[in-house]
């Protein structure tokens, strides 16, 4: 199986080639080029000694995240899935984000910061086939955000936690997740894909949308 994955939520955007088991090569730009993102992928593709009418599909993080950055994702994996007649597997970046702690071996709570006094979240819980989503992404106000977390031992991961840090104060079962791992990777995307692509949950690639949980965000046409 070959996919090819585009993660565009946060300003480092990334490219990565799963071939047959591995992921094979990967790439990285911190930028809102659309131009320089198609050529990350014409790169991961050219190294990897993979054709694209070879791929088997598409993965690509839907959000939410950088309106700007996921229209462009979304919009690039449509474009190439549409021309060579591929599907696509569309994952909330929330959990690919939430793969960086698969071996924390406690709930992965995320908490980010959605701007105008508000925060996403969702919640991850550990298991034998790795972290199974226990809470939808969710856009709330920081302290009903906070009331979405498990009781018990916590992992928390995002800004969040730095904007709104008084709030976790006095919680000693609560314990904030390096920063390194915040940020979601087109690496974890292609394996979250690769474990679900052969139970055929693809999209066509017309039905792939951003998922910005703002609502007045989300009236865009032309998709």
């Amino acid at each position: 199986m070959k996919l090819l994955g585009i993660e565009t939520s946060t300003p480092t955007h990334s490219v990565a080639l799963w071939n047959e088991g591995r992921i094979t090569f990967r790439r990285e730009v911190s930028s809102l080029a659309s131009d320089s993102l198609v050529e990350r992928v014409r790169q991961v593709l050219a190294e990897g000694e993979v054709p694209p009418e070879k791929l088997d599909g598409f993965t690509v993080s839907i959000g939410p995240g950088s309106f700007t950055g996921l229209r462009i994702g979304v919009a690039a994996v449509k474009t190439l899935a549409w021309a060579l007649k591929k599907p696509v597997l569309p994952i909330s970046s929330l959990e690919v984000t939430a793969q960086n702690f698969i071996a924390a071996g406690r709930p992965v709570f995320l908490f980010l910061d959605a701007r105008k006094k508000k925060v996403y979240t969702a919640c991850f819980i550990p298991g034998p086939s790795g972290l199974t989503r226990s809470a939808p992404d969710r856009l709330l106000p920081p302290e009903p955000g906070l009331a979405e977390a498990p009781a018990g031992s916590v992992l928390f991961v995002g800004d969040g936690t730095r904007k709104y840090a008084d709030l976790l104060k006095g919680k000693s079962e609560w314990t904030v997740a390096p920063e390194a791992g915040w940020i979601p990777s087109a690496e974890r995307l292609v394996r979250l894909a690769a474990a679900r692509w052969p139970a055929g949950v693809v999209d066509d690639p017309h039905t792939v949308v951003p998922q910005y949980l703002y609502s007045a965000e989300s009236h865009i046409t032309g998709w």
